[in-house]
């Protein structure tokens, strides 16, 4: 999963409202390239996993 990707599916949880404005940036910063400062051939597929668990993580 692209930056760019998570950035449309942000959108989208905002839009149904699924996800506040808050939750929203906290999520854009946790896999911002920014902060996953590893190989490029790793980094979508980390940038994949941290969205999901803390997805998840918001549901419970």
């Amino acid at each position: 999963m692209t930056a760019g990707e998570v950035d449309i599916y942000l959108s989208n949880f905002l839009s149904y409202e699924v996800i506040t404005e808050k939750e929203a940036k906290l999520l854009k910063v946790a896999t911002s390239d920014n902060v996953l400062s590893v190989p490029p051939e790793i980094r979508d597929s980390l940038r994949a996993n941290i969205f999901k668990n803390m997805l998840l993580n918001l549901v419970d």
